[in-house]
């Protein structure tokens, strides 16, 4: 597992950073808001300060006035409060609301390619960790960060004036809390992004597991599994321990430190009111209205810091997240240019994810009614194209818009066959007569094989079904030409037929797909004048080249 330096956190901050500038606004006012919230409160203290001295010392009884408007600052207090919270609120749904829509556009954009990339644990991380990851740092720790700087020089602005001893002790202990948090935050990030790839990890063995439980059953391999997984699940309790540890270690920290700065500032403002110390303030000591001010405030002054401690956490959460949804959510493709006959992509290209180049073509180009001869040897990558194509496999472009999936008919090398009727298999829950099902099984010559099934069209087929390999070929063949899209991949669709009967269908083929939008892959058409153009791959160098005296695109 690779982990996490400097320059990576660096950068992953900064792509956070650069997100939250798409929340602006909603940050922005929540952070007023937090500023007035505490201005209110720290007048409503200097109020109840100044009550509190007059009615100790003088033995006053509070004004009707001052109570009223006492009462109306709590209030005003508790109505920003509410404010705060409610905006929150609504920022923590439009945040999850746009990146949830942000990551099923690229779903819908990228198609297959983009799920294949990740396991479907890691697609419901996505949703259910990593986006309320982002959430919790915009909502709850950008707008907390910048309080947590204002609200203590507004502390100290307020203080200043009755005690310059007082405000340097709290000027003094202020930098140590957000040095411990940097200090016990280091490894944060680094443990959080270990905590999602294991719980990734485990999902993704698990569901594998459970896919394949009767195979288990077969091999007696239960036992050993269970095993497998206890250890899982044991390193994975250390690692939300480790999580667990931090954060009440950060937490810690800041309560120390909190408590031993309004300490000191306790005894000083104690010592200053017996008259014991005469220096720290602007007058020959502090009256009881001061010294009850400044201890009030001081709570305030580390309340916000200690909040944005316990936020901390949630930056090292957003960086693991980052770590992976960044990839995801940049991957932003080149659009082909269209026409309203064809599309052409200029340098059209495929990659491993180690960045090796898998294929290339200067230039690929598709008309409506062209037909394809994809050519290559074994291994050249006529397969990796097609599927690419389909949008099976992550390229550069964005070739949904442009190759709909809905128009999209696709005949791989190895035909599935569902575990449902032969009629289902056929139409895939379509409406569909039985006079049409059994003309389509007539073409591909699976009318005899149908008549010896038990229920004929309402045959189950089982997990285990009762077809050889041309067979299949020949189903998913009539299920292709039950659908009668406009655009049509091939791939070896002979290849598993004997080869008398590989010419009928083949012929058959041809026939049916004479006005389509075809791509063939085929070692033994080679000559064949049926296409309009022929794609050849080169197996050393990658490079796609259609044929010269029939390009497609000047």
């Amino acid at each position: 597992m690779r982990q996490l330096t400097s320059a990576d956190k660096g950068e992953l901050i900064g792509w956070l950073n650069a997100q939250s500038k798409l929340f602006s606004g909603h940050l922005k006012l929540l952070y007023v808001l937090g500023c007035a919230r505490f201005f209110v409160a720290a007048s409503a203290l200097y109020l109840l300060a100044v009550l509190l001295a007059a009615a100790v010392i003088e033995a006053q009884k509070p004004r009707g006035e001052y109570l009223l408007a006492l009462a109306s600052l709590l209030a005003l207090q508790v109505i920003l409060q509410l404010m705060i919270d409610r905006k929150k609120l609504q920022l923590a749904a439009a945040i999850v609301h746009h990146y949830q829509q942000k990551i099923w556009l690229i779903v819908q954009q990228g198609s297959l390619a983009v799920i294949r990339d990740y396991t479907l644990a890691a697609w419901q991380s996505f949703f259910m960790q990593r986006v309320p990851a982002l959430q919790a740092y915009f909502s709850d720790y950008l707008p907390q960060q910048r309080i947590a700087v204002r609200v203590p020089s507004m502390v100290l602005a307020f203080v200043f004036p009755h005690s310059w001893l007082a405000a340097l002790l709290l000027a003094i202990a202020a930098p140590l809390i957000p040095l411990f948090m940097w200090l016990v935050g280091m490894g944060a990030a680094s443990a959080q992004r270990k905590h999602f790839l294991a719980l990734e990890r485990l999902g993704s063995v698990f569901l594998d597991r459970l896919s394949a439980r009767q195979l288990l059953h077969v091999h007696n391999a239960v036992t050993a599994q269970k095993k497998v997984f206890q250890t899982a699940a044991q390193q994975l309790r250390k690692r939300s321990l480790e999580v667990l540890q931090l954060a009440f270690l950060s937490s810690s920290v800041l309560d120390f430190f909190a408590t031993v700065g309004i300490a000191l500032v306790a005894v000083f403002v104690g010592f200053s009111l017996l008259g014991e110390l005469q220096f720290g303030s602007w007058q020959n000591g502090l009256d009881l209205s001061q010294g009850l001010f400044i201890l009030l405030l001081a709570p305030l002054f580390f309340s916000e810091l200690k909040t944005l401690g316990r936020y901390y956490h949630l930056r090292a959460q957003a960086i693991g997240a980052a770590d992976t949804l960044q990839h995801l959510l940049d991957n932003t493709p080149i659009q082909p240019v269209k026409s309203s006959s064809e599309f052409k992509v200029v340098n059209f290209s495929l990659h491993t994810p180690q960045h090796q180049t898998l294929l290339h073509a200067p230039l690929l180009c598709l008309r409506q009614g062209d037909r394809i001869l994809l050519q290559g040897s074994s291994g050249s990558g006529k397969t990796t194209l097609l599927e690419a194509l389909l949008g099976m496999r992550p390229n550069q472009c964005n070739l949904n818009e442009y190759l709909p999936w809905q128009n999209l008919a696709w005949l791989g090398q190895q035909a599935p066959v569902l575990p449902g009727t032969v009629r289902e298999n056929i139409s895939l829950g379509h409406p569909a007569t039985d006079k049409h099902l059994h003309q389509l099984l007539e073409k591909v010559e699976l009318q005899q094989w149908l008549q010896h099934l038990p229920a004929g069209l309402n045959t189950t087929m089982g997990e285990y079904p009762p077809l050889s390999g041309g067979q299949r070929q020949r189903l998913a063949i009539a299920r292709l030409l039950f659908f009668d899209k406009p655009i049509v991949f091939l791939d070896e669709p002979s290849a598993n037929l004997a080869s008398e009967q590989a010419e009928r269908i083949t012929a058959l083929l041809k026939q049916c797909f004479q006005e389509k939008t075809l791509i063939w892959i085929s070692h033994d058409l080679a000559g064949n004048n049926y296409f309009t153009a022929r794609w050849n791959i080169n197996s050393a160098t990658g490079l796609l080249s259609v044929d010269e005296e029939r390009k497609l695109c000047a």
